[in-house]
């Protein structure tokens, strides 16, 4: 079976996709970001001698995320490393916060520690222009389908569980998948029993064995900013007014604001991959509601809390929570929530900061 329709770019087509990417309009703005002081010309040059995935990730990509981490964030952390065997091929369950550095810090992670990257599963509708897909792609985006109907989307579904089978069983390549379709706007991370459900479509009858043949790790990841927090409380308030209707380049802005956005400090943490036997529901539940149970639970222990998560959950509380934050933390925190007119607006942020110590709705 051939995956051409979703599978990244291969070795053998990184030259074409980078003479695009080369010649794409906004190159010297995205190069003078990663590489300030660079050539220019010898940065084309370079990347146009790139010959593999691998080699654009170890140069290109992985500049890209140190760059990132030191100019927009007050220090990476992360741990669980230990919880990974060199060799091993893993399926990585996140939570999801950011469009694109969920995915990539943890990149950049696995090829600083282990050497080699993942496969990294994204909606489709990320590609909506010819550069986001070069840049994905070429960075082992496999395609996840968006819409379509019901029948259509099922069978596209079952196709891309084959896949990740495939790559993680056969091929022994490791996966990223978020938790749930779309990013947690509103600060609660949840596994969504149906992402369980496609996972078991592509591994044959034995639902059960399939999964555990996935070794599934669950992945947090916590930011002390999150820079696209004042879009993502305006867009639940105007969803909430049935007013919402996202924009044409509003997943792009969105990416962008994440990239470039003061981010603070930024945690990821590795838990213990899923063991077979953990995998029997036993509860009442069905096999996928079991998994994602115990899925959130694992990405909930692995969160690390940030001030700003103490601080809302102390204003909208009146808890004093000693020693959490300082009051230079909250006076920033403060300044934050002014910028935005809207008083609705202003608690949908504060409830969604507050949402990692205890979910709180005020109205």
């Amino acid at each position: 079976m051939t995956f051409d329709d979703i599978r990244p770019y291969t070795d053998a087509e990184i030259p074409e996709a980078l003479r695009r990417i080369t010649e794409w309009s906004d190159f010297q703005q995205a190069i003078r970001f990663i590489y300030p002081d660079g050539d220019i010309s010898q940065i084309k040059k370079n990347l146009l001698g790139i010959t593999s995935v691998h080699q654009l990730q170890a140069t290109l990509m992985n500049d890209a995320i140190r760059r990132i981490i030191a100019t927009t964030t007050d220090g990476f952390t992360y741990s669980g490393l230990h919880n990974l065997r060199r060799g091993a091929a893993y399926l990585f369950v996140s939570n999801h916060r950011d469009i694109t550095l969920d995915a990539f810090l943890l990149q950049h992670l696995l090829l600083e520690h282990k050497g080699d990257t993942s496969h990294i599963v994204f909606g489709d509708n990320l590609l909506s222009l010819p550069i986001m897909t070069d840049l994905f792609r070429s960075n082992k985006l496999i395609q996840m389908p968006r819409g379509g109907n019901p029948r259509a989307f099922y069978n596209s579904l079952h196709h891309l569980s084959e896949y990740l089978t495939d790559l993680v069983t056969v091929q022994h390549q490791s996966v990223w998948i978020a938790q749930k379709n779309g990013r947690a706007k509103d600060g609660v991370d949840t596994t969504a029993p149906a992402m369980i459900k496609m996972l078991t479509l592509g591994g044959g009858k034995d639902a059960m064995q399939t999964l555990a043949n996935l070794h599934i790790v669950p992945v947090s990841i916590s930011y002390e900013w999150d820079p696209c927090d004042t879009m993502k409380a305006t867009e639940l308030y105007l969803s909430r007014q049935g007013s919402y209707q996202k924009a044409k380049d509003e997943d792009l802005k969105s990416v962008v604001m994440g990239i470039i956005g003061p981010k603070g400090h930024v945690h990821l943490n590795i838990g213990v991959p899923l063991k077979p036997a953990e995998l029997n529901p036993g509860n009442g539940l069905t096999l996928a509601e079991h998994v994602a149970t115990l899925l959130d639970k694992r990405i909930r222990k692995g969160y690390q809390l940030m001030p700003t998560n103490y601080i809302a959950h102390s204003l909208l509380t009146g808890k004093e929570m000693h020693g959490r934050f300082t009051q230079r933390d909250k006076k920033l925190f403060l300044a934050r929530l002014d910028t935005i007119a809207n008083p609705e607006v202003r608690q949908i942020m504060l409830e969604t900061y507050a949402a990692p110590v205890a979910p709180i709705k005020t109205n």
